[in-house]
């Protein structure tokens, strides 16, 4: 469009740079729209970059904590179940025990057959694997913690771990920044000890005749059972603690997303309102610039 009255240079110029950047923002707005972001890049958010790097890196984080835990928690539900096994086992014993001690039963419940046959399941519960891990190890999950062949005591009726295979550290996993707990059951803790010990006990005062070994022995296995169930409360304690953790976790990451989101992506309201706006002084310029084009100098002197 000519101009060729310096009447109306002024204001052409003052209303084609409105326009300009009404234009801009228009089409910039429209872009946020339909891509649903504020920018493409981190340029359209140069003030807030650091800000928006930080809060990813934060959300990375409790997403990262929240699977790390997810799979501890699930490691030590597999052990749960095999402490469920070994409880049951341990009471099994127990009654088994108590029976032999009956004279009128002694002879008619296979006592020395019984007796190790839950001794070989009580090995294959704590041989458990989780994912292909051994899980009553410590941190030697690539070999079973208990031999096949459980040895003597080296004192009859004095619990040992010479039937132990593993390693004497906790796994432990960092639940949280600063936070770090110990999650595994070993086989050579006192319980199982006892366990052991009881059975070879038993085993040793059947086979001699000697009754007040076998009293041991199931003085030794009710030991055993409360030192077992008292360590699954721990696990099951453990499990409740991870819970509630990665649900803080879970909290943070949605807060942290939403902060994210107020940064990067678009107001889809505000940005629509922001254009029927724009869009109005766009049609208002445009008659402005009909009308400009129209002035001669006869009008103002009329």
């Amino acid at each position: 469009m000519a101009i060729n009255r310096i009447s109306t240079f002024a204001v052409f110029q003052n209303t084609l740079s409105d326009v300009n950047q009404t234009q801009s923002r228009l089409f910039r707005t429209q872009d946020q729209i339909s891509s649903g972001v504020k920018a493409r890049d981190f340029e359209g958010i140069s003030s807030k970059t650091e800000q928006f790097v930080d809060l990813e890196a934060r959300v990375g984080k409790a997403k990262l904590y929240q699977e790390q835990n997810s799979q501890v928690k699930a490691r030590l539900e597999t052990t749960n179940v095999a402490l469920d096994q070994i409880i049951q086992l341990t009471d099994e014993i127990e009654d088994l025990m108590v029976l032999r001690r009956n004279g009128a039963m002694a002879d008619n419940i296979n006592f020395e057959q019984q007796l190790t046959d839950k001794r070989d399941s009580l090995i294959g519960e704590l041989n458990s694997t989780f994912e292909g891990r051994f899980i009553f190890g410590g941190t030697r999950t690539n070999v079973a913690p208990v031999s096949q062949e459980i040895p003597a005591n080296v004192e009859l009726g004095v619990p040992d771990n010479g039937y132990y295979q593993g390693t004497d550290e906790n796994v432990t996993v960092r639940a949280q920044d600063n936070v770090e707990i110990e999650y595994n059951v070993r086989a050579d803790a006192q319980g199982f000890q006892k366990l052991f010990a009881s059975i070879n006990t038993a085993l040793h005062a059947h086979r001699e005749g000697e009754e007040n070994f076998m009293a041991d022995a199931v003085d030794m296995v009710q030991e055993a059972n409360r030192d077992i169930i008292s360590v699954q409360a721990t696990v099951n304690s453990t499990i409740v603690n991870l819970d509630q953790i990665n649900e803080r976790h879970q909290a943070l990451e949605l807060y942290w997303r939403g902060v994210t989101e107020t940064i990067a992506k678009t107001d889809v309201l505000a940005a629509s309102t922001q254009v029927a706006v724009d869009q109005a002084v766009l049609q208002a310029s445009f008659q402005v610039f009909s009308q400009v084009n129209q002035l001669r100098l006869s009008d103002y002197l009329n």
